[in-house]
């Protein structure tokens, strides 16, 4: 196990800069998600870490070793990807046992490694088997197997769930989760997914453009997101962001006035943006409701979200189920100061408190 360090890392294709500047210490037995859409730098910045990809320049340590020059193989780390790469003619030992092999390593160690990473995973009845005989969830029981073995200082995955069906995600999660418990190694996971990053991270490192967006823990992310890049990426269903302007010490948008408490840190015609997570608008018939016309309903089971107008402004109000509401009913609804996010409009950065 290993604390990871990047500092100042870049990564430049040509003229096209695909990792700004990165720093981040990853601390010893923490899992961190990269998260980011499709071409945000998160697997470019995994990739260095592996090795895989040569950096531009800044510095990579893992431990107490400047690994920045080092071959993946010189790095003892194990990476799992997107896809299994397995050895389709070798049994599952085979395969779990391969890289030890390559090392020439005790055959009584090889053996004492798969069997117990068989046994962690689950996977000690299908050791004889081949990978074409196998499942997916198991196949990448099987990969990250490959990686357990090796009992490196940090494991790196890749997106290793992407290629599973949705209700096999959610047991694999649960396994990597629990895997991550167990052996307490530092671990660098990349996805797309903000609820595998929700669900499995210790910190988040969110991505865009090559750019970090904001780190932090799950739930620090969640209630106060640094921007409105990710106010809009976290969050099923995303936040509500509201284009306006502060007057008279509220925020107005079209026909819609909200109430700010006591005071905000922006200047009297400001453009904002006004950003509310749909479970924090209430629905409550109080002084200073707003009515709200539902346009579409949506059952989710244990909530239902509607999605419609207030005053001309389009919102998404999640609720607890309700058997009873119905498409083209009206609501009163209410806005809490104490959960509204303020962003510049200019700049899309957090305007740092409503004054309380």
């Amino acid at each position: 196990m290993a604390k990871v360090s990047l500092n100042s890392v870049r990564k430049a294709y040509g003229g096209v800069v695909a990792v700004h500047g990165f720093d981040l210490d990853i601390q010893d037995g923490e899992f961190v998600v990269f998260l980011g859409p499709s071409g945000c730098g998160k697997s470019t910045t995994l990739r260095m870490i592996a090795g895989l990809e040569e950096i531009t320049s800044g510095t990579i340590h893992i431990g107490a070793r400047d690994v920045t020059g080092l071959e993946p193989k010189d790095r003892n780390i194990a990476m799992v990807f997107q896809n299994y790469a397995l050895y389709p003619h070798k049994t599952i030992y085979e395969n779990l046992a391969f890289g030890l092999r390559i090392r020439r390593m005790d055959p009584a160690e090889i053996d004492a490694r798969v069997r117990k990473a068989a046994a962690m995973l689950g996977l000690d009845e299908y050791l004889a088997r081949k990978p074409k005989q196998l499942s997916g969830g198991q196949m990448q029981r099987v990969a990250l197997g490959r990686a357990l073995v090796r009992n490196p200082d940090v494991f790196l995955l890749d997106e290793p769930l992407s290629n599973l069906d949705a209700k096999l995600r959610v047991r694999m999660r649960e396994e990597i989760a629990r895997l991550h418990q167990e052996v307490g190694t530092s671990m660098v996971y990349v996805t797309h997914d903000q609820v595998e990053a929700m669900t499995l991270a210790n910190r988040i490192v969110i991505m865009r453009d090559g750019h970090v967006q904001q780190v932090g823990q799950p739930l620090q992310v969640y209630d106060r997101p640094a921007n409105l890049f990710v106010a809009g990426f976290i969050g099923s269903p995303e936040m509500n962001l509201i284009e306006g302007r502060i007057e008279n010490g509220g925020f107005v948008s079209g026909g819609l006035s909200v109430g700010l408490g006591h005071g905000v840190a922006a200047g009297e015609g400001t453009e904002v943006v006004l950003g509310i997570r749909p479970e924090h608008v209430t629905v409550a018939d109080a002084p200073g409701a707003v009515p709200f016309n539902i346009h579409v309903l949506e059952q989710l089971g244990a909530q239902t979200l509607s999605i419609g107008e207030a005053n001309g402004v389009r919102l998404r109000v999640l609720t607890e189920r309700s058997d009873t509401l119905s498409a083209r009913q009206s609501l009163a609804i209410g806005f809490q100061p104490h959960r509204l996010h303020l962003f510049s409009k200019s700049t899309g950065e957090r305007l740092d408190a409503l004054r309380s």
